[in-house]
């Protein structure tokens, strides 16, 4: 029986190239939806004017989850800059946010398919918090890991709150979605995109409690 060698390990370039490959594959799947309501709204020979004010919803849906799909992939290349080699927690984590992001088009074709209910806004935000909840897993393995870099810049714990934070955000879009489905539902799901601010305010905390610890020093 032989023991594998450090440099035995791994690489994560096969892995990215699967993971980017997928979220590729997802992006483009979430248009078929709206060619088939094109495709129905020229037999029925709508106007364009007619077709985008009929359904707004639908529409708007597709940027949502685009803009998503996106904001979670682009997360996942940033955290995978700083991985040279791979161990199971890692591609286990990788693998669930791999099966969220395959998820997506399904859920996203559900709340075009039907009217907003709290089912249905909780099944499209679960699938966001088991994108978002393995990718916070991803960044903390990651920062706690240096070693995996091997060469590269390791993970900081800014891009773990960077994660942390659209997490939470979530949670909260998804709770808040479910509960006033009626008026609200998926539009919710925009405050990830605003998440800045309490990064910012967390990383001054952070700032002035490294000052304070210099200054007693």
């Amino acid at each position: 029986m032989t023991h594998s060698e450090p440099g035995d390990s791994p690489s994560a370039e096969r892995l990215v190239f699967f993971t980017d490959a997928i979220a590729a594959i997802a992006l483009t799947l979430l248009i078929l939806p709206l060619l088939e309501i094109v495709t129905a709204a020229g037999d029925e020979s709508f106007t364009l004017e007619e077709l985008i004010h009929k359904h707004l919803g639908e529409f708007g849906s597709f940027v949502l989850s685009f803009a998503v799909i996106f904001r979670l992939w682009w997360s996942h290349h940033r955290m995978f800059r700083h991985v040279e080699t791979l161990r199971p927690a890692l591609v286990r984590a990788n693998v669930i946010w791999t099966f969220a992001i395959v998820l997506l088009p399904i859920s996203t074709a559900v709340i075009i398919a039907f009217r907003p209910t709290a089912g249905s806004v909780v099944f499209y935000g679960g699938t966001l918090i088991l994108a978002s909840g393995a990718m916070t897993v991803l960044a903390l393995i990651v920062y706690r890991h240096p070693e995996l870099s091997e060469g590269r810049p390791p993970g900081s714990r800014e891009e773990v709150l960077a994660s942390l934070t659209i997490f939470g955000a979530q949670l909260l879009s998804t709770a808040i979605g479910a509960v006033f489905y009626a008026d609200v539902n998926y539009w919710a799901f925009l405050l990830m995109f605003l998440t800045n601010p309490v990064e910012s305010w967390v990383k001054s905390r952070w700032a002035k409690a490294s000052e304070a610890s210099l200054t007693r020093q």
